[in-house]
């Protein structure tokens, strides 16, 4: 009988609870982010169809919608390690070899998130301070660009939890 794979391990312990925890979360976030936009659009095509009066801030309102539940979903699909990837050579390596190459992965999947993650810092800080905000919402515009920054940052700290308690049960 073969050694299970580094992948098959799931976390637990207390800080696995608090990834499950966030994780339902995100989920109920990034659902009602998408009940809110089916929601939002329903009414903008009775508005529109029906009353000839469509709402200017839809379109703003259901983009700001999206991005939260883009990156609540991903911090949801990061911690259950149920995103899509293309592993059929790394499945055929030997268990040690797939380690190697799964670490090497994460942390190079983290190091892209982090300069990301900065980089949409700097837009959040500018966007703060010069006070942008959208056309027809007058919404601050550092606050939906804000969910970029806290997912990507949250998606790596999550990635990184998953490789030290796997490597921990390994």
């Amino acid at each position: 009988m073969s050694e299970p794979s580094p992948e098959s391990f799931e976390p637990s312990g207390p800080i696995a609870s608090i990834g499950d925890g966030l994780t339902r979360a995100c989920q109920a976030i990034a659902a009602l982010a998408l009940l809110c936009i089916v929601i939002i659009n329903g009414a903008n095509v009775v508005a529109r169809y029906f009353f000839a009066k469509p709402f200017p801030w839809a379109e703003e309102a259901m983009i700001m919608f999206m991005i939260l539940g883009v990156f609540t979903g991903a911090i949801a699909v990061t911690w259950r390690n149920i995103h899509i990837r293309i592993d059929t050579f790394v499945e055929r390596s030997s268990i040690p070899v797939q380690r190697i190459i799964r670490i090497a992965a994460t942390l190079a999947s983290m190091a892209v998130l982090f300069i990301v993650a900065w980089s949409s810092y700097g837009i959040v800080r500018l966007l703060f301070e010069y006070g942008q905000t959208t056309d027809a919402l007058e919404f601050p515009m550092w606050i939906p660009q804000s969910f970029v920054t806290i997912g990507l940052v949250v998606i790596a700290i999550l990635m990184f939890t998953r490789l030290v308690l796997t490597k921990a049960r390994a």
